[in-house]
């Protein structure tokens, strides 16, 4: 009998771990990615619900949100904004969303998205990390199979912000012990992944240059874009 559930044992918990290992790369990465993205867009959402003003670099890789300046008022005993001598919001803190193209030095085709906020009449503050694994060059192309959407747009008719973030979120590799991919390549031939705009997409889709639309990819790529309007202009 002991030897009868040795052998169970050796069998079944070498089949668990295994599995293991499996489900714990595919969570590390989901985790990393795409959550991180969800948050992300979450809180760009809430600044500029509350924003006042807007700057973009040309590149559309930094944003700038200027809030509206608040202070107590003890008539009221609460926190209010704060009007200039024209009547309008005065400016308060300046919050700014930036993206940096390999922030570890890794050599990755990949960065970061960033938040950091400057205090009016304060010190400024230390950036702060917001999401990571992010390819711009696998944005959505534009009209007519153009440049890839940039990260942050801004529509100044509508006063319309527009977040473009693609996100790669490593597959676990196919030996169970070998290292999870974290570039999104073709399991194929290795190639860096590209959107190629295609008549049925005009958008693009995620293709190898090597091996079409026959591609392996090594993460799953998720692009998310979201509009939000600025309200206090």
């Amino acid at each position: 009998m002991v030897i009868v559930i040795a052998g169970l044992l050796v069998s079944v918990l070498p089949g668990y771990y295994l599995t293991y290992v499996r489900i714990w790369q595919r969570e590390t990465g989901r985790l990393g990615a795409m959550q991180q993205t969800d948050f992300a867009l979450e809180r760009i959402h809430n600044d500029i619900r509350s924003a006042r003003g807007v700057a973009l670099s040309s590149d559309g890789t930094y944003l700038t949100l200027t809030m509206p300046l608040r202070a107590y008022d003890s008539s009221l005993d609460r926190v209010v904004n704060v009007l200039d001598a024209s009547g309008c919001l005065a400016d308060g803190d300046h919050i700014h969303y930036y993206y940096v193209q390999d922030p570890d030095g890794t050599g990755s085709t990949g960065g970061a998205i960033y938040r950091k906020v400057n205090p009016a009449g304060g010190t400024e503050g230390a950036p702060r990390i917001m999401t990571h694994q992010i390819y711009p060059s696998l944005n959505p192309r534009g009209s007519g199979g153009g440049a890839a959407a940039p990260i942050f747009a801004y529509d100044g008719t509508l006063h319309i912000i527009t977040v473009t973030a693609t996100a790669a979120e490593p597959k676990p590799s196919s030996t169970t012990f070998a290292p999870t991919q974290t570039e999104p390549k073709c399991r194929r031939c290795g190639a860096d992944l590209i959107r190629v705009p295609t008549t049925e997409n005009p958008a693009g889709e995620i293709q190898c240059p090597q091996c079409g639309t026959d591609v392996q990819p090594t993460a799953e790529i998720v692009t998310y874009q979201s509009r939000f309007m600025l309200r206090n202009l």
